[in-house]
């Protein structure tokens, strides 16, 4: 899944928001100018304002400019069916990682109801393996967590947060630009998948 080139038409505010979301890593990002700029790319998210004015083939309307809207239509272009989330829930931000098989896609920072919300919508299109860190002190968000979204297709599992501590300065040297909260996520969803098949 590597190798990800994604273009993007429409206003400067969500281009700003999609750069931020990305891993720069594995996901290159172009703004589409002309019809030369199309070329080579996975496929182009256009806004809909744009829509009549961007001629390459695979163009993805984007209706919703929020950021559940961004990560929506990135996963519906990428056809991904399955994604492993990292969560790290805390009371005022929760971070979370969103992988491609192993591969990091999207990284981002929400309040606990917004990350909710995107689990949820998320789980109407893909399959959610999610691994989340917990310690005395997040256990109460983390069954609250779990309860919000039981109803929901989604496979989880809990680690202990002492778990990935140890593994924090790899991930932090190669992605310096993670928030703490992203960065705990990132280490939950690779711990998850060297634990093998969620329950």
């Amino acid at each position: 899944m590597d190798g990800i080139k994604l273009g993007f038409a429409g206003r400067s505010s969500t281009w700003n928001l999609l750069r931020k979301l990305v891993f720069p890593e594995h996901v290159a990002l172009r703004y589409v100018s002309n019809e030369d700029d199309c070329l080579g790319l996975n496929f182009i998210i256009v806004e809909r304002y744009m829509a009549d004015l961007v001629n390459c083939s695979r163009v993805l309307i984007l209706s919703d400019p929020s950021i559940d809207g961004i990560i929506e239509t990135i996963v519906d272009g990428l056809g991904l069916n399955e994604l492993n989330v990292g969560i790290d829930i805390g009371n005022s931000r929760c971070g979370a990682i969103i992988l491609a098989n192993d591969t990091p896609l999207i990284h981002v920072t929400l309040s606990f109801v917004k990350l909710i919300r995107m689990i949820r919508r998320l789980a109407k299109r893909a399959i959610i393996n999610l691994v989340i860190g917990t310690s005395p002190g997040v256990s109460d968000l983390v069954r609250d967590f779990m309860e919000s979204i039981n109803d929901a297709n989604i496979k989880v599992r809990v680690i202990n947060e002492d778990t990935a501590y140890g593994k924090k300065n790899v991930f932090r040297s190669r992605y310096p630009y993670l928030t703490l909260d992203e960065l705990d996520g990132l280490v939950y969803a690779y711990t998850g998948l060297t634990m093998g098949a969620h329950e």
